[in-house]
């Protein structure tokens, strides 16, 4: 309650005070200044969806600035519309472009996906320029601004209209990003692989998350052309989009807090380059600031790194400009490199993560309570474990080039059993694990679950056929809590539509997981350090959180891949004892592993692998003994 108390608050706050301006300050021209800042806010804040959360440089925000911009101008202009419908039409335009744009762009990664968006800027601005006709090009289109329910929006209204929408916009991200939306963005920068492998779908959610960020940016641009009143292509070029993304690495990715701190910067900035009394004011502040964070720094050695000084130094560079450069509006495009350099070297997570920081050594608050874990038995059911083939590969290949990883293999894994997949390095144990995860694509053969074909080369439709697996290299979400790490994964939950979950209607549903992924974690022995970071987690911790992860997919089949790999005595212990709790709840399992010790204590049954053909099969220890094995593992007998 204290937390979310002072968030809150903190946001009332803020949100009462900006309200309030317009009964203190008439001046149109400063009324105008503050509008253009809750405009900023809402673009960048739909801006930082992509670069902050799906780790995307988007050069494409200006362009759906300026496509709502004239959507919602032309509409007023040539339709009559209100206010409200044209920004609602902008938005779900610009929803539908941003889709469009998204399908073919984010199957790209980085400079091509900054390409791709690139070029749709510089190809929306042409359009906007040329379509004379329609929009009048060069020649600048006026727009005039309409009543709101027959009231007329002078700048102080206007202003109030645009205050609410972006409080609107902050409510809405914020219960998108504390809901499983917020998670699965977080998860699937940090592991797409692994993303796809729990079910997610890190395609669908990467596109949903880049349109909804386009939207914002046409409702922005709606907003945009109502208070300026006319509007001209090359207001949307290139050096808007490197302003905008100035924006939102200096005030901090992934912060609405962040989003609308940088709006203040790139709205507020040119004014203060033009004033030499309050440039100097602003560049004293700021090298405080970085001083302050060179302190800290100190304090705390193991986190001082010698970029931290970077901010000091560009500091101190703008401090002496502003006592020796007369005209320094003439130098903005140079200052804001400057300032753009100095934060993403020396304060990457900028400037609301490094308050973010220094407030949570000021003042510890609690997290908020976790609800009481739910029944095992609700969250786990007991499976069937007849005996029966559950898993049956038939003849299955998987060569690279020359190379055949995987030839001819074929198995069968029955029901409530664990099945032990074993040989030397090379042999094609991984590979083979890849191939029925669905990270690769078989050569040939089948793969059969229940009877049925198990989808190829697709680890999200395997996950969703009921195979859950964990790696053999970790590939936690290291930046999420071992609590929103189980939560991410969790299958029959989350059935609200994210337009609900907008509204915030998804607190029960919230509720009910995170006393499911207590459950599992209680199951791994993980429920004390529920809320801890999974990166800070001890490497036996984590390979336990990777199982508990795995499990709340309540899988048919689990593939465990290699997962005493690296582990102390204690901690393998432990995983055999968490290997039987699984398997004791019927859970089938393919254990892939080169502890043999591990292998004769848990397995049913055992497949050797040598140059991706099977050598032999049988319980452990008459496999152990099998000549064959023996030769693979030891070579031949001179």
């Amino acid at each position: 309650m204290k937390r979310f108390l002072l968030i809150r608050g903190a946001e009332l706050i803020a949100l009462l005070v900006l309200a309030a301006i317009p009964l203190f300050i008439t001046n149109p021209f400063a009324l105008g200044l503050l509008t253009l800042l809750a405009i900023y806010g809402i673009l960048l804040i739909g801006l930082d969806v992509t670069v902050g959360y799906l780790g995307q440089v988007n050069l494409a925000q200006a362009a759906f600035l300026g496509i709502g911009a004239y959507t919602s101008g032309l509409l007023v202009m040539s339709g009559g519309w209100g206010i409200l419908p044209s920004l609602a039409v902008a938005f779900l335009i610009c929803l539908a472009l941003g889709a469009l744009l998204a399908l073919p762009a984010l199957r790209l990664e980085g400079p091509q996906f900054a390409l791709a968006t690139l070029s749709f800027g510089a190809l929306a601005v042409t359009v906007l320029n040329e379509w004379e006709d329609l929009t009048l090009g060069a020649q600048g289109l006026s727009v005039n601004r309409p009543a709101l329910f027959g009231h007329a929006l002078d700048a102080a209204w206007f202003y109030w209209l645009c205050i609410a929408l972006l409080a609107l916009v902050w409510m809405g991200m914020r219960n998108l990003l504390s809901s499983q939306w917020g998670r699965a963005f977080e998860a699937l920068r940090d592991s797409p692989i692994a993303t796809d492998a729990m079910g997610v779908g890190t395609y669908r959610h990467k596109v949903i998350a880049f349109a909804f960020g386009s939207a914002l940016g046409g409702l922005a641009g709606g907003l945009y052309t109502f208070n300026f009143q006319y509007l001209q292509p090359q207001s949307f070029t290139y050096e808007l989009m490197v302003i905008l993304l100035l924006g939102v690495v200096l005030g901090g990715r992934k912060s609405l807090w962040g989003a609308v701190v940088g709006a203040a910067f790139i709205v507020l900035l040119p004014n203060l380059l033009s004033n030499p009394t309050l440039f100097r004011v602003f560049s004293i502040i700021g090298l405080l600031i970085a001083l302050l964070g060179v302190v800290q720094g100190l304090k705390d050695k193991s986190a001082f790194k010698f970029q931290t000084l970077a901010p000091v130094i560009a500091m101190a560079m703008l401090v002496v400009g502003s006592f020796t450069v007369e005209h320094t509006e003439d130098w903005r495009k140079a200052i804001f490199a400057l300032m753009l350099f100095s934060v993403v070297v020396g304060l990457p997570e900028g400037l609301m993560g490094f308050a973010g920081k220094l407030l949570t050594r000021l003042f510890r608050v609690p997290g908020a309570p976790l609800p009481p874990a739910s029944n095992l038995d609700d969250v786990l059911p007991m499976q069937n474990a007849d005996g029966s083939t559950l898993l049956e590969l038939k003849d299955l290949k998987r060569h690279f080039g020359g190379v055949r990883a995987v030839d001819g293999v074929s198995m069968q894994v029955k029901a409530g059993t664990v099945h032990g997949l074993i040989g030397p390095n090379g042999s094609g144990k991984s590979t083979a694990v890849n191939v029925i995860s669905g990270l690769y694509t078989p050569t040939s053969g089948q793969l059969l679950l229940d009877g049925k074909e198990l989808p190829y080369g697709s680890l999200y439709q395997v996950a969703g056929a009921g195979v859950s697996r964990t790696f053999q290299n970790l590939q936690l979400f290291g930046e999420l809590s071992a609590l929103d790490n189980v939560m991410v994964a969790l299958r029959d939950t989350y059935k609200m539509p994210w337009p609900l979950v907008l509204l915030g209607l998804s607190r029960i549903e919230e509720h009910k997981a995170q006393a499911d992924a207590l459950a599992l974690l209680q199951l791994v022995g993980l429920d004390a350090q529920a809320r801890t970071r999974a990166k800070d987690l001890t490497y036996g911790t984590q390979r336990f959180l990777e199982i508990a992860r795995a499990l709340a997919r309540k899988p048919r089949l689990l593939i465990l891949d290699e997962p005493a790999a690296g582990l102390a005595h204690p901690d393998a212990h432990q995983l055999v004892e968490i290997i039987r709790r699984i398997h004791g709840r019927g859970i089938s399992i393919v254990l892939i592993e080169h502890h043999m010790d591990v292998v004769t204590a848990l397995c049913n049954t055992v497949t050797v692998l040598d140059g991706g053909q099977v050598i032999a099969e049988g319980p452990a220890e008459e496999v152990k003994r099998n000549p064959k094995v023996v030769e693979a593992y030891l070579g031949a007998a001179a």
